[in-house]
Parts: C-alpha cells; structure tokens; sequence
C-alpha cells in the first residue's frame, strides 16, 4: 500500500466521521427547536384559554345573569342606574381577563425557536473558516470612542 493510498483512506474516513457529526448536530438541534416550540406552544394555549374566558365573561354580560344581578340592584337603584351598574361589572371582569390573556400572548412570543437559532448561528460561525466564534454574537457594543469593544 503506497502513502497515497493511506493518506486517501484517512481523508475518507475524516470526511465519514464530518458527515455523522453533521448529522447528529442537526438532529440535536431539531429536538432542541422542538422542546422550544413545545413550551411555547403550552404558554399560547394558556393564553388562549384566558381569552376563551373573557369572550365567555362578555356573553354573560348579556345572559340571565346579568338580569338577575340587575334585579337585585333594581330595589336599591333606579333601574337604569341597575342596569348601568350590572354592564359595568361584567364588561370590567371581561376586560380584565382579555388583558391578562392578551399578556400572555405576548410572553409566548415570537414563536420561533430563539435559543435553537442561537446555538445554530454559533455553530455556523465555528465551522466556517477565517470566522472567530464570539460569546453574544450579534449583541456586541462599540467600545469607548466608538471603537471596538
């Protein structure tokens, strides 16, 4: 076996071993993206179940309940005052609901997987070559004088 032959199959088996640890970098990060999205998924539902709650509040804003809270403020209040009084109430319980909803909302935003992307743009800058991998990249702020940091 000449060295060229042996310098061949090392080169071979380098590019193997690149090829599998491509793809289990690739798989390690579609499960990190996929726990992420997960968890983001949980927190839309909660916030979508706040709303749920609020457009049930507002509908009985207009149901019977509404009518009998009215009655029972009709025999303190003049009626019109009743039913001012009962409208408030439950359109002040939607609203407060619809914003707690609302919130939540935007916690669980954006859904894409922000930390997957991170370490994946971490990754692309260690395997590209003449890049200098940097902690934070992207979040760098010019030293004194406008300068490098």
């Amino acid at each position: 076996m000449s060295s060229g032959e042996a310098g061949r199959k090392t080169t071979s088996s380098l590019v193997g071993a690149l090829t599998q640890d491509v793809g289990s970098l690739v798989r390690e990060e579609l499960r990190a993206a996929q726990a992420e999205l997960t968890d983001k998924a949980r927190q839309a539902g909660r916030g979508g179940g706040l709303l749920a709650g609020a457009g049930l509040l507002g509908a009985l804003a207009t149901a019977s309940s509404a009518v009998l809270v009215q009655r029972v403020l009709d025999g303190v209040l003049p009626r019109r005052t009743a039913a001012a009084v009962t409208t408030v109430l439950y359109a002040g319980g939607a609203a407060a609901l619809g914003a707690a909803g609302a919130a939540e909302l935007r916690r669980a935003m954006p859904l894409a997987p922000e930390e997957t992307l991170g370490t994946l743009r971490e990754d692309v800058h260690a395997v590209r070559p003449g890049d200098t991998p940097v902690a934070g990249a992207g979040s760098q702020e010019p030293g004194p004088e406008g300068g490098p940091p």
